[in-house]
């Protein structure tokens, strides 16, 4: 089984200078799985333009990539279909047994500053409570082997998760001293280290990237700050795969890492009545 993870982030309602809450997380997708869901999912791709076209949620930040490679046709193609395209592999991953878990965190802060000084650190905490659920996921489904997957992090600074899996693998607890309920990781059949790889040579790894997009959506309209759109839609097309559904989606499939009672309760409050 392995673990595609990527982050997102949000402006959430303090005002804050720039975006205070962070999302970590993805698709655990067991071995029997990947290879059809891999093969469906750059089957939709192909049918809009090149199967090993990359795509994400925030397609229009691809452009770059797309001009690199001198594929600016196809780049415009798939932005002109992205809501097809998306819905299509949303509906498809609802087919396959994976389990969706995103962890979601608040900073303390509202400052600029002080929140760009604490992002790695608060991705590290993101990607602890992530990789907690997984364990819980892992410890389930007891797979042969379990390993996690990323997206190459930003500035090339591995060490929140190295740090954090280092923890967890060994100790089964996180830095910080929070206990693994599944144990040392290294008990229940987890690879030894991380795994990195770059979004756009991933497919699996570009799904979960439009999974914690969706998610995001999740989020803000829990907060009350916006319209539902095609993401709260795409998440209710796949509640069934969020870890814990149908009754403990919140939790485990989306956790709140952090003391905001308020923040947990409106997102509790919010799946509860949408999920």
């Amino acid at each position: 089984m392995r673990w595609y993870a990527d982050n997102s982030e949000l402006h959430g309602i303090r005002g804050a200078d720039i975006p205070d809450i962070l999302l970590f997380g993805g698709v655990a997708v067991p071995a029997h799985a990947e290879r059809g869901l891999h093969q469906a999912l750059e089957g939709i791709k192909k049918k809009h333009g090149a199967a090993r076209a990359p795509v994400k949620w925030n397609f229009k930040n691809l452009g770059p990539e797309y001009k690199k490679q001198n594929q600016e046709k196809l780049f415009e193609t798939l932005l002109a279909s992205s809501g097809e395209w998306r819905s299509q592999m949303f509906e498809e991953a609802a087919k396959h047994d994976i389990q969706v878990i995103v962890s979601v965190i608040e900073t303390l802060s509202v400052k600029k500053d002080k929140i760009k000084d604490a992002k790695a650190t608060l991705s590290g905490f993101a990607f602890a409570n992530g990789l907690m659920r997984y364990g819980l996921c892992v410890a389930d489904a007891k797979p042969e082997h379990a390993q996690v997957m990323l997206d190459w992090p930003d500035k090339h600074d591995s060490e929140p998760f190295t740090l954090e899996y280092q923890h967890a693998y060994a100790r089964g607890r996180s830095s910080g001293g929070q206990e693994y309920y599944c144990g040392a990781l290294q008990s229940i059949g987890f690879l030894d280290s991380v795994a990195y790889t770059t979004m756009v040579n991933s497919t699996l790894l570009q799904f979960a990237d439009l999974v914690v997009g969706a998610t995001r959506e999740v989020v803000n309209c829990a907060l009350g700050k916006g319209k539902e759109g095609l993401g709260v839609n795409l998440s209710k097309s796949i509640k069934h795969r969020y870890y814990g559904a149908p009754t403990e989606i919140f939790g485990r499939g989306i956790n709140v890492a952090s003391r905001n009672e308020r923040l947990k309760a409106q997102l509790r409050d919010y799946l509860k009545a949408t999920f």
